[in-house]
């Protein structure tokens, strides 16, 4: 009885595999094939890169340090995100300057984040103005300055519209914290913070009644 049950067990996968066969086929090679263009696709920026092309080199920087299509891999990330960024290759120059503002994944280089950063903020980088305000703010790689710190944060927050820059920009003038202080254009600054979605603008001012200086 067991022997009969194996064998009707075992007619049952052979025709399973018998008419799942040529679908099974068809799924392999698609596989095979997306490997292979993968690869392909980023050989031909691994060339591009090494030819020069300055944004090539960032995109297979990106690529090792997201592991897209690379292995993920930190050392060749920088080295060519440095690369693209010798030749003024601006979101290189982000790419850098956030990876050793931040560090995360590289050892944190206050130095080198502050050559960066000053570059993509002198391309208009927002982020970059957001960047330099905390740095100048907090006194990290520079000496402590918070007016100087102020008009970047003020860059971003008029310029880039960045929510966080608004709402650091509504505190320090609602609490004279290193400008003088200016109650009804911070709470204009930190209303148009959660307005743009920031929750910790939001927080603020619910925390501080802000509504009430609008009765």
């Amino acid at each position: 009885m067991q022997s009969y049950e194996k064998f009707v067990d075992l007619k049952k996968n052979l025709t399973f595999v018998a008419q799942n066969f040529d679908k099974m086929t068809r799924n392999i090679l698609f596989v095979l094939c997306f490997a292979l263009t993968q690869a392909a696709f980023s050989q031909t920026f691994v060339r591009d890169a090494e030819n020069g092309d300055a944004d090539a080199q960032y995109r297979l920087g990106r690529m090792y340090e997201r592991a897209e299509r690379m292995p993920k891999d930190i050392q060749k990330a920088t080295y060519w995100y440095g690369k693209a960024a010798e030749q003024n290759q601006q979101d290189a120059i982000m790419a850098l300057a956030e990876l050793y503002y931040y560090g995360v994944e590289v050892e944190k280089n206050n130095t080198l984040a502050l050559k960066y950063l000053r570059i993509a903020a002198e391309n208009r980088n927002y982020e970059a103005y957001y960047c330099l305000g905390q740095m100048y703010c907090q006194g990290v790689g520079v000496d402590k300055n918070p007016q100087q710190g102020f008009k970047y944060f003020k860059a971003a927050a008029d310029r880039g519209v960045l929510a966080k820059a608004q709402f650091i920009v509504g505190k320090m003038l609602y609490e004279g914290e290193g400008v003088e202080k200016d109650i009804v254009m911070g709470i204009n600054y930190i209303k148009l913070a959660f307005q743009y979605g920031y929750p910790t603008a939001m927080e603020y001012w619910t925390k501080n009644k802000l509504w009430e200086y609008e009765e």
